[in-house]
């Protein structure tokens, strides 16, 4: 595999990847001459094949198109044709698997092997996302290395990447599982402070400090940039095929003193409205803020074409003495959920990645083209909302759920 530096992306955007689909507008506020939304339907988690153009209804911002062809696609074969079109569109397939992950899960391994073995096909590309770098898969080498090797060495790739890109954030956990241990020893029930003695040594507000000082710091290694976000999802929708991205996200926690100890110390401190402010701050109304406009990553995405499928990584926190660990991935499982749903994909939460691969594949291998042509609509060019159903019939049914004109 080639290596190359993850230009679009910064830690834990690494991340958008998607299919190119849907054809640059002309003007501002005006349509393009068609829309292609790749389309999936399900029975009963059965793929529906066998339907026709007047099988399916699409609207445009509740407005009705009609739809000038239908291809029913498996893998990257047109298997059938309904209507006509001045061309076929392409169905080459470019993989993306990213990996946002803060310990090495040695699940991920024969994740990777069935990856390789039952999934792609010749012709088909690969890029590999890890924290540190990004991994091509060259034709070269998928035709001369047998795929149990490829699949081996990508595993130690990813393995090596997070082991070793981890070193800061993991450095301020301890820093901040050692400050709560400082904390909870000013709490009447006790608590550790074994570690560098800083009950006697520091005031209760300078160790909250330094705590809210290390969380700042934590937040900081897991910024998002939205305009590289963006950019790279504009980037892609100008390159040719069929792409999809899979997205594996380890849920994260940060470490909080106990309920108990949180208690104690607010009983003991009714007089310091300081302190009270802080505990409150800090333990009780806290969250991570992501300051990101969630719709535009959402519409940049879905007005890429994209098939995305989000994997969300369940993990046991670490058990330490008189530390609390709370989990802390709600923001990004809601925005990422949300990405995938909008694309088509699925997100799912698990603690079997080989399981939950297969569902994401399922998305990807067989699906529709549906080609229209929309008709004229008053507006100013900004995001027009697609919905495809089947006619009668009580399918659950994936697709984009829209595009920009602009």
């Amino acid at each position: 595999m080639n290596v190359k530096p993850a230009t679009y992306f910064t830690l834990i955007l690494a991340l958008m990847v998607l299919a190119p689909g849907l054809p640059a507008a002309g003007e501002q506020g005006m349509a393009p001459a068609s829309v292609t939304v790749p389309v999936r339907v399900v029975d009963g988690g059965r793929f529906v094949s066998g339907l026709t153009r007047a099988d399916f209804e699409v609207l445009e911002d509740g407005t009705p198109q009609q739809i000038q062809v239908l291809y029913a696609i498996d893998k990257n074969a047109i298997v059938s044709e309904d209507g006509e079109a001045a061309s076929r569109p392409v169905t080459a397939r470019h993989f993306y698997l990213l990996f946002q992950m803060y310990d090495y899960d040695a699940k991920i391994a024969p994740a990777l092997s069935y990856f390789f073995h039952d999934v792609l096909l010749p012709g088909d590309t690969l890029e590999v996302q890890t924290p540190v770098s990004s991994y091509t898969l060259t034709p070269q080498a998928f035709a001369q290395k047998p795929k149990d090797l490829l699949a081996k060495e990508t595993n130690e790739l990813v393995r090596k990447d997070i082991n070793k890109s981890n070193f800061i954030y993991k450095s301020l956990l301890k820093d901040l599982r050692r400050i709560v241990q400082g904390i909870q020893g000013y709490s009447p029930i006790g608590g550790d402070d074994s570690e560098g003695g800083m009950v006697s040594t520091f005031s209760l507000e300078q160790v909250m400090d330094q705590y809210r000082d290390s969380l700042a710091k934590l937040e900081a290694q897991q910024s998002l940039e939205p305009a590289k976000i963006v950019g790279f999802a504009q980037a892609l929708k100008r390159m040719p095929g069929r792409k999809f991205l899979i997205l594996f996200y380890q849920q994260e926690y940060r470490p909080e003193i106990s309920t108990q100890a949180l208690n104690a110390l607010i009983d003991n401190n009714q007089d310091n409205q300081s302190i009270l402010a802080d505990l409150h701050e800090l333990f009780q109304v806290y969250h991570r803020n992501l300051s990101i406009d969630v719709n535009k990553i959402v519409q940049a995405y879905c007005d890429s074409g994209a098939g995305v499928s989000f994997l969300f990584m369940n993990r046991s926190p670490d058990k330490l003495g008189g530390v609390s660990m709370r989990e802390q991935s709600e923001d990004i499982f809601r925005l990422f959920s949300r990405v995938a749903e909008a694309t088509g994909g699925i997100a799912e939460t698990t603690q079997n990645p080989l399981a939950e691969l297969r569902n994401a594949v399922k998305t990807i291998e067989a699906y529709y083209l549906l080609i229209y042509a929309p008709s004229p609509v008053a507006g100013d060019g900004s995001f027009r909302k697609i919905s495809v159903s089947v006619k009668g019939k009580p399918y659950k049914v994936f697709s984009l759920s829209g595009y920009s004109s602009r």
